[in-house]
């Protein structure tokens, strides 16, 4: 109990702090509504809303987690390419880095273009923005071998695939868990980013309708609900690398 109060306590506690100097302020100083509503106004829509939060966020969650699963196993398969084509790494990954510079926004239209206002769309969005983050950090893992291990491997005279599926991936496993969490958290970013631009349902629809309408509490609620998935996404991530890797010594503990 107390490891949960050590862990949690300065979190909650500095939220607190937060939520009560936001409802002061707006009190105080007659903040407008639909400028900046209060703690309470936003947590009363909230709970009136809930019902079409949660929906809009079951919708956005499923285009994260596909798009993640799409962009990772993307990223993980072009990586060990690398590792064993230092000519594919040469000729393709400056053209992933041109890719990584443009602006998640400038793709958002021609993807409503090509796969239209449906489901396709969001997931190559969601795909996108987790694809890097998977490449760069597996490929610096499967390099990252230990030498003498290596050597024992080719003593043995391993194939290419023992050694990348008995020495290469248990190795890079902490650094693709790392590229996970990141992707975990940016795959709900790149789908809200796609509904914006084009959804019938989903958070960001939601978003983008309250801020049509000046409907403030909602354009927060469905920030704070968005947040929510996140969050909750990257702990799942981060409780499966806390299971799967109990034996890396950054994770015992």
């Amino acid at each position: 109990m107390k490891k949960y109060i050590i862990n949690w306590g300065p979190p909650f506690l500095f939220l607190a702090c937060i939520i009560l100097i936001w409802q002061l302020s707006v009190d105080v100083f007659k903040i407008p509504l639909f400028i900046l509503p209060s703690p309470k106004n936003i947590f009363s829509v909230f709970l009136s809303k809930w019902n079409l939060l949660f929906s809009d966020l079951g919708i956005t969650m499923l285009e994260s987690i596909l798009g993640f699963m799409v962009g990772n196993l993307f990223g993980i398969g072009m990586a060990v390419l690398f590792v064993h084509s230092k000519f594919s790494e040469r000729s393709i990954f400056p053209f992933m880095i041109a890719l990584k510079a443009i602006p998640l926004v400038a793709f958002a239209p021609l993807l409503i273009l090509w796969f239209g206002y449906g489901l396709v769309g969001k997931i190559v969005m969601a795909a996108l923005i987790c694809f890097f983050p998977a490449i760069v950090n597996t490929t610096v893992g499967l390099k990252a071998v230990d030498p003498e291990a290596m050597d024992l491997m080719r003593a043995l005279f391993a194939t290419r695939k023992q050694v990348l599926f008995k020495l290469r991936f248990p190795s890079a496993l902490p650094y693709i868990f790392s590229a996970l969490k990141i992707s975990s958290t940016l795959s709900v970013v790149g789908a809200i980013v796609a509904e914006l631009s084009g959804a019938q349902q989903g958070i960001g629809y939601t978003i983008l309708q309250a801020s049509y309408q000046i409907d403030t509490p909602l354009l927060f609620s469905a920030i704070i609900m968005a947040s929510i998935g996140g969050i909750l996404f990257f702990g799942l991530i981060a409780l499966t690398e806390k299971k799967v890797l109990y034996w890396h010594e950054g994770l015992v503990g």
